[in-house]
């Protein structure tokens, strides 16, 4: 008769199920992180793509600033035809953001003219009360915004290129994806001479 504990048969059996359950635990895991990686990267790609719109947005408000389209000079290409009402943007640019009143705003029929508070003026939201709402700037499947939220001038006599003074713009460029959800800010100053 045989010994029960010295019997090792069934022994492989067990060590080769119990293989088998790990590796497949570790394919699971594998399958796992491939999953989320794709995920993230999709995601990157997306707030990537929304990065560079608003970025587009800043380019286009440096255009405009540099061209004086908000200032009375005709529209050129690719504004023209597109650049209806310039008026909100004119005062913004040409005064300090304490002189953005009611009375200024209400004059010039911009957003949220009845407001019997501060109007829309530095409000962030872009999509409700943007500067330039009769822009459209639509790059890839975005849409841009863009607001002035300050205007800090300078008096002169300071160094070049703003002998005269400068204007301190600090702008808000938002690009928005409405199928997606996807969205980007740009905040940032810009310098111009008076």
């Amino acid at each position: 008769m045989k010994n029960p504990i010295r019997n090792r048969k069934g022994i492989a059996l067990i060590s080769t199920l119990m293989l088998l359950v790990l590796g497949l635990m570790v394919v699971a895991i594998l399958m796992r992180l491939v999953t989320q990686e794709t995920k993230l990267a999709r995601l990157e790609q997306g707030y990537s793509t929304a990065l560079d719109a608003a970025k587009g947005g800043a380019d286009a408000f440096i255009f405009i600033a540099q061209n004086g389209l908000a200032l009375g000079i005709p529209p050129t290409p690719p504004f023209a035809g597109t650049f209806n009402n310039a008026a909100c943007l004119r005062i913004k640019m040409t005064n300090p953001t304490a002189s953005w009143t009611i009375p200024a705003w209400t004059t010039a029929a911009c957003p949220s003219a009845t407001s019997t508070t501060y109007p829309s003026a530095i409000s962030s939201d872009l999509a409700t009360h943007p500067d330039m709402a009769d822009i459209s700037f639509i790059l890839g499947t975005y849409t841009v915004y863009l607001k002035i939220i300050d205007n800090s001038p300078t008096q002169g006599n300071d160094a070049p290129p703003c002998p005269n003074g400068c204007n301190y713009y600090t702008v808000l460029s938002s690009a928005q994806n409405a199928a997606t959800g996807q969205h980007a800010d740009v905040q940032f100053v810009y310098r111009w001479p008076q």
